[in-house]
């Protein structure tokens, strides 16, 4: 009569909450609780960012990312020549669209630079006619 009645949820529970588990979850934890307990005290801390010169600075910014989407785009256009050639031609559209696609977003980057800097909009306006044409 006096047995045990034990559900599997139980015995389940017992078997996951060991006290090294609960350890480990604690060492894992615990970091993170403080570092959210610190970062609003830290929040109120930061200083204000200078941006004197930084047009200047993000104009070599500008050039590099229009030169890294041209050379973006020539890679993926060889290597899609060398799928195509190999008879893989899945391979060939997707190393071309590839190519084309980080070609588009490094070439864009120039705009947000300049939505960064707080050039004007006509600027921002001229240069994607530039780079869609």
């Amino acid at each position: 009569m006096s047995q045990k009645i034990t559900s599997r949820l139980a015995t389940m529970a017992a078997k996951t909450f060991t006290k090294q588990h609960l350890r480990m979850a604690g060492r894992t934890l615990g970091p993170i609780l403080v570092a959210l307990a610190v970062s609003p005290i830290a929040a109120h801390a930061q200083g204000t960012v200078d941006l004197t010169g930084v047009t200047t600075a993000m104009s070599s910014v500008e050039k590099t990312a229009m030169l890294g989407g041209a050379i973006a785009v020539v890679i993926g256009i060889v290597f899609g020549v060398f799928q195509f050639m190999g008879r893989n031609i899945a391979g060939g559209f997707m190393a071309i669209g590839g190519g084309l696609f980080a070609g588009i977003v490094i070439g864009f980057a120039p705009q947000w630079v300049s939505s960064l800097t707080g050039q004007t909009i006509s600027m921002v306006v001229t240069h994607a006619a530039k780079v869609m044409a």
